[in-house]
This record gives C-alpha cells, sequence and structure tokens, in this order.
C-alpha cells in the first residue's frame, strides 16, 4: 500500500498493511519548511510546499490543510490579529450585544476571508500528491465558532443565563461551518478534521455539551455527505466519549489524557481512533521515549483496524524532527497487521 491506500483503508475501519501516521501538523511544518506563518496561513502555495515537505521528508501518511481556529470568525465578519510569525487571533469579540448577531454574514467559502485559500490549498494538495497522500482539512465546529465570535467567557454565561441568545449564535456558526465543509468535500478532501476545543470538559459539562454541542456538530457532519469526519477535542475528553460518538463521527482525535483502551471497550471498532502521543513529549522526550509511547498507544488501539497513530494534540512547532521519526519507526515496528 502506499501513504493514501494505506489511510483510507483505515478510514474505513479496517486494516491496512500496518498502522498510519498522521500526526496534528500545522505551525511544525511552517518553521520546518522555513515559511513565515503569515504566508503559510493567507498563502495556498505557501501551505501546500510547507505539508508536502513535512510529510516527504518525515514518511507521514496525509497531508493537512489547516491553519488557525479563528478562519470562519473572520470570514463570519470577526476582526482578526495577525503577526509575521504567530498564529491569527481574534482582535476583539464581534458578538457583544443580541443584535450584534444580526450583522453576522454567512460567508462564501469560495470568495469571503481566508476560506479560499483553504479550499485552494486542498485542490493543490490534491492535484499535486492526491494519489500518493491522503489529504486532510480541518473545520472549526460551531461552538468552537461561537465562543471566537462571542468570547468564550460571555459564551459559558450565555449558555446558563442566555440560553436563546446561544442557540441563535451557535445555528449561525453551524450554517457557517456546513457551507465550509461543503467547499471542502467539492475540493476533493479525503477527510475532515471537525476542531471543538472549546467544548471540552475543561471548559463545559457534559450537560451543556448533549445540549449544545452535540446537535449542531451532528448538522456540520451530515452535510459532509458521507466523507470520514475527525472530531477533534482538547484536554480529558472521557467524560464526554459517548456523546462524541452520538455526533455520528467516525473517528474521535482525543488527547494524551484519554485511555485509547477504554474507547475500545466501550465502543469496539464501531468508530476509529486517532491519537493520542502527548504533544508535551514529542517537544520533550527523547525518539525512544516517543517509540515507547506509539507502540503503547498501537497496542492499546490497533486491533481490528479503524486506528490512525497521532498526535494528542498540535505538535509543537520546536518538536525535534527526529521525534515524528520515532512514530513512523513505531507503526513499523508494532503497528504491521496480519
Amino acid at each position: 500500500m502506499n501513504f493514501r491506500d494505506r489511510v483510507l483503508t483505515a478510514l474505513n475501519l479496517a486494516q491496512p498493511d500496518r498502522v498510519p501516521v498522521v500526526p496534528f501538523i500545522i505551525t511544525y511544518a511552517a518553521k520546518y519548511a522555513g515559511v513565515r506563518f503569515i504566508d503559510y496561513c493567507s498563502k495556498p502555495d505557501s501551505l501546500v510546499e510547507a505539508q508536502l515537505k513535512t510529510v516527504e521528508d518525515h514518511g507521514i501518511d496525509a497531508v493537512y490543510v489547516d491553519s488557525d481556529p479563528v478562519i470562519e470568525a473572520e470570514a463570519m465578519g470577526c476582526k482578526v490579529k495577525y503577526g509575521l510569525d504567530e498564529v491569527p487571533c481574534v482582535a476583539e469579540p464581534f458578538v457583544k450585544t443580541f443584535e450584534d448577531m444580526e450583522a453576522l454574514r454567512i460567508p462564501d467559502p469560495f470568495r469571503d476571508g481566508r476560506m479560499p485559500v483553504w479550499i485552494e490549498a486542498v485542490e493543490k494538495l490534491k492535484e499535486k500528491a492526491g494519489d500518493v497522500y491522503a489529504v486532510f482539512a480541518n473545520v472549526n465546529g460551531p461552538f468552537q465558532v461561537a465562543a471566537q465570535l462571542r468570547g468564550i467567557a460571555d459564551m459559558c454565561v450565555d449558555l446558563y443565563r442566555r440560553p436563546e441568545m446561544a442557540d441563535k449564535l451557535i445555528h449561525l456558526s453551524s450554517e457557517a461551518v456546513a457551507r465550509f465543509v461543503e467547499a471542502e468535500v467539492k475540493a476533493g478532501v479525503d477527510a475532515i478534521v471537525m476542531g471543538e476545543a472549546m467544548a471540552s470538559p475543561n471548559v463545559i459539562s457534559p450537560k451543556l455539551f448533549e445540549r449544545f454541542v452535540l446537535p449542531y456538530d451532528r448538522r456540520v457532519i451530515e452535510a459532509g455527505g458521507g466523507v470520514p469526519f475527525f472530531l477533534h477535542i482538547c484536554g480529558d475528553s472521557t467524560l464526554i466519549i459517548d456523546l462524541m460518538v452520538q455526533t455520528r463521527a467516525r473517528f474521535l482525535e482525543v488527547d494524551s489524557q484519554v485511555d485509547l483502551a477504554e474507547i475500545r471497550r466501550r465502543h469496539g471498532n464501531r468508530v476509529g481512533i486517532r491519537g493520542n502521543v502527548s504533544p508535551l513529549l514529542l517537544l520533550n522526550g527523547t525518539p525512544e521515549e516517543i517509540e515507547e509511547e506509539s507502540g503503547r498507544c498501537i497496542r492499546s488501539a490497533a486491533k481490528g483496524g479503524g486506528f490512525i497513530l497521532g498526535s494528542g494534540c498540535e505538535v509543537p512547532r520546536n518538536t525535534p524532527p527526529e521525534n515524528l521519526k520515532a512514530m513512523v519507526r513505531a507503526a513499523e515496528k508494532y503497528g504491521r497487521y496480519g
């Protein structure tokens, strides 16, 4: 199998020749390729160049179109702060009152903000390497986008005191994200990773997740028309694993605090798993430690297929390259099927 075949087999919850390796690589790719992040997040050719160089040099199985968590919020009207080599962030929340929501626009992914950058990057990666590597792309989940537009503190207050405001805002953001999904599917993605960092149990309760996250995430996943989805939630998501499965995401992408064997015990191979080598270990550990931890992940979750070895969250930009290569060596050593 080549890289793409390996990933597509795993995406179908089956066993490829070996466990695929797809760490969560954004800022690392830009630094590794010598690309300023302002260019990585705003110029499709820079993103494409950095991703291809990174996967080719490390033996990784998929390229990944993503740059920051504010791309949808910006396209909906939010002001964003840029630095030459920093990840873009919201300059100030856009939605301060109920009336401010009337000014929000549902963006056209082919025209508004930097959404076209990602769409063009997907198209170019498919053209340049889509027969060799799987092509993943990101969207930020509806709750994540709403929290960027409103500010996470005010958003959390709204969930209790102004639930009708929260519902309206999350509904608007879900429509924006669903359109982005449809555009990425049209561009040719093999899978979509949906990030819901603000929906972590570290931020909101499982009860609030069920009320304000689950139905909207399910709506976005349905917009993909069957393209495999990964649901990524930071931190210890153990308390909401069953709810994450109910979104109908094909894969759960979980952080290093989560016990992969427990997911398999609860849900078998009905749901895929991507994870979950610690980003801090990738940054500070030795190649031998990375190989050992990768082997643990493989032993916990790879049996029966539907497993992709990855990082628990984004790979830190200053991670030593030999540590990522150690993940690939571990897959070769411990992750062979049959």
